[in-house]
């Protein structure tokens, strides 16, 4: 039973789980076996976050010695270090009061989008009608998705943590490649592309997503934990070059991400051509163009106006 363990001996399991994530970003049923054991006792976090660090130190002193050090498991170990000190951050009452002060706002009208240099050297990229808050102090870089959807590229610091927070979510890290979005009410999405992210959901048990995985967070509620390949990165990522890409996706679920650029709706003649698939990669700002090729591909018949763009039978 984990509350008969001595300390000793969590700190040797902690150890040997740190010594796993040194080798290569958790597999999906390594993840499940360390949130297992993690959360059978509040100690356990913490011995982890002090193996990750031990083993930080241990590399940073190697380098300085001249020895090569691997970019990700230092990634990795940065990032989970973060697993003891975000709670403390983030714990004082004032936080939210002093935030809102001395943050600054980067927002995107529709069909903008912006990259932007941090002054750590990070870049955020927002999509378009998205809003970020930013607040930087000596001991943390916090930002805050308020809506619709950011790439986080994180600058390495090995002092102060990179703290994103969203719909009731903290993820720390302390470099690495996010993607976080939030559309309207439907649940956060986050994707880990590179490094890996300290996870807390309101009050619930901590988790760490690694590099190549998505994740939904709904409220207190984790689900659709999945990996991610090139291909759907590139997918998920065809935004920031002005481009949407579609596989095998409902022609009305391509109509709610057009909306996202383009005030011009696409409707259709009924439910089912609404359900009719298409697959291609389209530039953001045309739906007209968009239309046109749904036509050709499903037989179809587009008509289009500056006021709308209706799919119908041919």
């Amino acid at each position: 039973m984990a509350g008969t363990e001595t300390a000793e001996e969590i700190d040797r399991r902690a150890a040997m789980w740190a010594a796993r994530l040194d080798r290569g970003a958790f597999s999906l049923a390594d993840q499940r076996e360390f949130d297992a054991w993690a959360a059978e006792d509040p100690r356990r976090l913490g011995a982890f976050a002090r193996a990750r660090a031990i083993a930080l130190h241990s590399k940073q002193a190697s380098a300085l010695r001249g020895a090569a050090v691997s970019e990700q498991p230092v990634m990795a170990r940065r990032s989970l270090l973060a697993a003891g000190v975000a709670v403390a951050i983030l714990s004082g009452t004032g936080l939210a009061a002093a935030y809102w002060r001395r943050s600054q706002r980067l927002d995107t009208v529709r069909g903008e989008v912006r990259s932007v240099p941090l002054d750590d050297g990070s870049v955020v990229t927002l999509n378009t009608l998205s809003r970020v808050s930013v607040r930087y102090t000596r001991s943390v870089r916090e930002v805050v998705l308020m809506y619709g959807e950011a790439l986080f590229e994180v600058a390495v610091d090995p002092v102060r943590p990179f703290v994103m927070r969203a719909a009731g979510v903290v993820l720390t890290t302390y470099d690495g490649s996010f993607l976080l979005k939030r559309l309207n009410q439907s649940p956060l999405q986050v994707a880990a592309l590179a490094g890996s992210v300290h996870m807390r959901v309101g009050q619930g048990q901590a988790q760490i997503l690694t590099a190549n995985q998505l994740i939904s967070l709904g409220g207190n509620n984790v689900s659709g934990r999945r990996p991610i390949d090139a291909r759907q990165t590139n997918q998920i990522l065809a935004w920031r070059d002005g481009k949407i890409e579609f596989h095998d996706e409902s022609l009305h679920a391509a109509a709610a991400e057009f909306a996202r650029f383009s005030e011009v709706p696409i409707e259709f003649a009924d439910r089912n051509v609404a359900e009719m698939k298409i697959t291609g990669l389209f530039d953001a700002n045309d739906p007209a163009a968009f239309a046109r090729a749904a036509a050709r591909s499903l037989n179809l018949r587009a008509e289009i106006s500056t006021s709308r763009i209706l799919l119908g039978y041919g």
